[in-house]
């Protein structure tokens, strides 16, 4: 295992790079340093063309930079790691073909739309709300602790209604083997895009601060 860690540390020193990646998506383009993609992309092509599935990147807190020469070292399960899961586009206008054969306009929930997506969901999580903590209200699944984890519902700072998912009530100890996250997927219709990302759990008093860090780092980082 030492001597695996150690090639790998020889392999990033030698590979890290903060070199601009292009990243084409529809009409948008980014450029986005390497080392918010991994910590040896020295060698990987200098633009990326993002279809269907988008693009990811990460960030670390509390600075919300990318990749250093040190930090990869933890993987996925880094304690300041935040993974964009996915940034794509969204047709609202696609038309889809169902198991029956039939077909229509896609709907709002499917395209992640949160207002839309909350109605479906919110018959599975209690009516009234368990916590109200750092902006937020969380609601506990139906029949109380027997299924784990909290649905979240506040506003954004650009005043969108969204929710989201953490795998364990704030506060509840950690069993073995477990590594809780909060779950985020939406969609906006002010960015007109569609996101997902996921962080630890002990991160949910930050969740609008990283929420718009996400957003400025994709501001920042668009040339069209």
């Amino acid at each position: 295992m030492k001597r695996a860690r150690e090639r790998d540390a020889r392999t990033v020193e030698k590979r890290y790079s903060t070199k601009p990646i292009r990243i084409v998506l529809g009409a948008r383009e980014f450029r986005i340093p390497a080392n918010y993609f991994g910590p040896k992309y020295r060698d990987e092509p200098d633009t990326f063309v993002a279809k269907d599935h988008g693009f990811g990147f990460s960030l670390f807190l509390p600075d919300f930079g990318g990749y250093t020469k040190d930090n990869w070292q933890e993987g996925w399960f880094h304690p300041q790691l935040i993974s964009v899961r996915q940034v794509k586009q969204v047709d609202k206008n696609e038309i889809v073909k169902f198991n029956d054969g039939t077909r229509q306009k896609i709907s709002p929930a499917a395209y992640g739309d949160p207002a839309a997506m909350y109605k479906n969901v919110k018959g599975l999580y209690e009516d009234y709300s368990a916590f109200k903590l750092y902006g937020l209200e969380g609601y506990r699944h139906q029949g109380g602790g027997a299924t784990p984890g909290v649905l979240w519902t506040g506003t954004r700072s650009n005043g969108e209604f969204f929710f989201f998912r953490s795998y364990m009530d704030p506060g509840q100890t950690l069993p073995p083997g477990r590594y809780p996250l909060c779950d985020i997927r939406y969609y906006s219709a002010q960015e007109d895009l569609s996101i997902t990302y996921v962080y630890p759990k002990h991160h949910l008093d930050k969740w609008r601060e990283i929420d718009d860090a996400i957003w400025a780092k994709l501001h920042s980082w668009r040339v069209k």
